[in-house]
């Protein structure tokens, strides 16, 4: 597994791992360490979000700062088996 599929997998989790926590959030709004919990998966998300984009590139046309936003499309698809 390259470099690019590693980071992309530990992201797709601390991601998942944040929005599972936002809907657990939903039914116990009280629960200090579920909102903890939450902080820490979204802030490791962006961390790791922000870290990729530095090596890879934007992940979607709305993260690129490049006037040419259509850039994006340049990375490789899944289906390169990268």
């Amino acid at each position: 597994m390259s470099e690019r599929s590693r980071m992309l997998k530990k992201l797709a989790a601390y991601a998942f791992a944040a929005y599972d926590w936002n809907l657990y959030l939903d039914t116990h709004p009280e629960d200090t360490e579920g909102i903890a919990m939450f902080r820490k998966m979204t802030d490791r998300a962006n961390e790791l979000k922000k870290e990729f984009q530095e090596k890879f590139g934007p992940l979607t046309a709305s993260d690129s700062d490049n006037p040419k936003f259509w850039d994006w499309i340049e990375n490789p698809w899944p289906w390169d088996n990268i």
